[in-house]
């Protein structure tokens, strides 16, 4: 009888030591569930008698460890682990079907807040470093046997602290003689590195609970701590594509050695510079030193961001690089772009062609444009404008036509053309077009050849045909054996009858066909000479 009195009176007081969390809460109806952590709470049934009751399971990891059936009120303790509580049990004469809001709670333990705070987010080497830490306990019994680690990455820092108990609600003071909380106080140098860093501190505290179950929590904080060289590129943040300007690069040591740079930068595609971008410095601790250049904008646009310069050392068999910051430059100004063609290239004399110049404002100012083409020799102008003036805001276009008349046999050549144009700010610009040619070809002509046999022939014929021609003193000359032939197959006779006033005509037709044989001729052979 004592001996179950006080087994009775030991599961009083465990029951009493057990101090349940918040848990969660949940308004389920028939085959509803409620979860926390592995445990799975199933709503099975409902009993709408007299008293209302539900029938509940519970499953932890998938596998069913209880059953039991609950009145409003009412609760079940697992094993001091979980604790599931009928709040209120509803019949349809709330709602359109029962329900009941269930609540599942764990077993309350101490919960350690680990708050880590620098005084700066950057440090150079050789500066100090300081660090508090905040140890408050947010839970609802008290934790035992606290440890706390601090450690870094890279490993320059390694402390412990410790105390045997942090009750419920209070935070750890460091200075307890004083009358506000204070924090644990840790200072350290941040070391002189060759290349930067991140420092990542790690603080980790271990604490049991009054039952004596083992309990963890974690905080830290980060900082960057530079190398010893420190590389700041600057330049003006808003440029006119007219005008050059300066780029300055500040190389500093901040470190406890000389150091031998050696230092490169490059203008990019939208910048130009006639410099050589390469220097060799020699660096002391603690000393300062800038290299400038002039650069030139090729083409306007808007959040152009320079490439960064770049610095290296030596030390050892191993090269450390620096890279400079990224400036974003703003270049505004016109850019007119001169595109000009001519069709058809390939013509005959006295034949028209057409050339197109087309023209775009690339830029993001608007500009004024002067243009003025120029007639080439063997060409005369049918229609167009050679000299014009006019306007072309950002992004807009123009396409003038200028029609040609080629004269010139040889064909005509086109030289480039400039066209000038100014911003709103009398800034002057200007751009080339390209150079054109047109080729004339040949007209396709007769068989010379053939024409000076058909000449030859008509001319024989009227010499034959002449009865009068070389007589002397009445008698005749005998034709030679040659005129006999030519006269047999070309030979037609004249009419006996004609007069004077025929011969006349007839000779005046003859010097004619000579004429066109001697001019036909001249040509055949000036073709063969060229």
């Amino acid at each position: 009888m004592i001996r179950a009195f006080l087994i009775l009176m030991l599961l009083l007081s465990t029951a009493q030591a057990t101090v349940w969390g918040q848990g969660i809460s949940g308004e389920l109806h028939w085959k509803e569930q409620l979860t926390l952590e592995d445990y799975t709470l199933t709503l099975a049934d409902f009993s709408l008698e007299e008293r209302l009751m539900v029938l509940v399971e519970l499953q932890e990891g998938g596998r069913l460890i209880a059953r039991r059936a609950l009145h409003a009120g009412e609760w079940l303790v697992i094993n001091d682990s979980l604790r599931v509580s009928a709040l209120k049990i509803a019949d349809e004469g709330d709602k359109d079907e029962p329900y009941a809001i269930m609540r599942m709670q764990l077993p309350s333990a101490p919960e350690i807040s680990l708050i880590l705070s620098l005084d700066k987010d950057l440090y150079r080497g050789g500066e100090e470093i300081k660090m508090l830490l905040s140890v408050e306990n947010r839970g609802a019994v008290d934790a035992e046997d606290l440890k706390i680690t601090l450690d870094s990455s890279p490993p320059i820092l390694s402390r412990r602290f410790n105390i045997s108990s942090l009750q419920a609600g209070s935070a750890w003071d460091d200075k307890k003689k004083t009358a506000q909380i204070d924090p644990i106080r840790i200072d350290l140098v941040a070391p002189y590195l060759l290349e930067a860093c991140d420092l990542q501190v790690n603080v980790h505290a271990q604490y049991t609970d009054p039952d004596g179950n083992s309990h963890q929590s974690w905080g830290g904080g980060k900082a960057h701590i530079f190398g010893p060289l420190r590389l700041f590129k600057r330049v003006e943040g808003t440029m006119e594509l007219s005008e050059s300007y300066y780029v300055i690069n500040t190389l500093s040591n901040t470190g406890n050695r000389t150091f031998s740079v050696d230092l490169s930068d490059y203008t990019g595609k939208e910048f130009s510079s006639n410099e050589t971008l390469q220097w060799k410095i020699v660096l002391e601790p603690d000393q300062t030193k800038t290299v400038s250049y002039r650069i030139k904008p090729t083409e306007p646009a808007m959040g152009i961001s320079l490439p960064d310069a770049v610095a290296s050392f030596r030390v050892g068999e191993r090269i450390y690089t620096i890279r400079s910051n990224r400036p974003v430059v703003d270049v505004t100004g016109p850019l007119i772009d001169a595109k000009r063609s001519i069709s058809p290239k390939r013509v005959k004399a006295g034949e028209e062609v057409v050339m197109s110049l087309e023209l775009e404002n690339r830029g993001n100012r608007k500009a004024v444009l002067r243009m003025a083409e120029m007639i080439p020799e063997g060409a005369e102008l049918i229609s167009g404008e050679i000299n014009e003036s006019f306007m072309l805001f950002p992004g807009e276009k123009a396409d003038r036509k200028i029609r040609l008349l080629v004269m010139d046999p040889d064909g005509i050549g086109i030289p480039s053309s400039v066209v000038r144009y100014r911003d709103v700010r009398g800034n002057d610009y200007s751009t080339r077009t390209s150079p054109l040619r047109v080729t004339v070809e040949e007209e396709k002509t007769g068989s010379p050849s053939n024409a000076s046999r058909n000449d030859t022939a008509e001319s024989s014929m009227s010499k034959v045909s002449d009865p009068g021609d070389g007589q002397e003193d009445g008698q005749a000359i005998a034709p030679s054996p040659d005129s006999r032939n030519r006269d047999e197959e070309r030979l037609i006779p004249r009419r006996p009858d004609h007069g004077a006033a025929e011969s006349r005509s007839g000779l005046g037709q003859r010097l004619s066909i000579l004429l066109i044989l001697i001019i036909l001729l001249l040509s055949v052979a000036l073709d063969r000479y060229l």
